[in-house]
């Protein structure tokens, strides 16, 4: 229910208009006021950087190579 006030708050939909909406609605108004809210403080958006980074999935070849030393075409 605490995700139902929160949208009743920032949405200010009545508890009937929020229970009515499609799943994936609700939860799409929830990531995106979610996302808003974060975004508005700086330790949200050190949050959200963070969690970027963990997402990706595809390796910093560059950054890679200055930590092991190796370079490009030497042998």
């Amino acid at each position: 229910m605490e995700k139902v006030a929160y949208l009743n708050m920032k949405t200010r939909m009545s508890h009937t208009e929020i229970m009515n909406l499609p799943y994936a609605i609700f939860l799409s108004y929830l990531k995106q006021y979610q996302m808003f809210d974060l975004m508005s403080t700086s330790e949200g958006r050190e949050y959200l950087e963070k969690v970027e980074r963990v997402k990706q999935t595809e390796p910093d070849f560059a950054k890679l190579r200055k930590v092991s030393g190796y370079k490009a075409g030497e042998k």
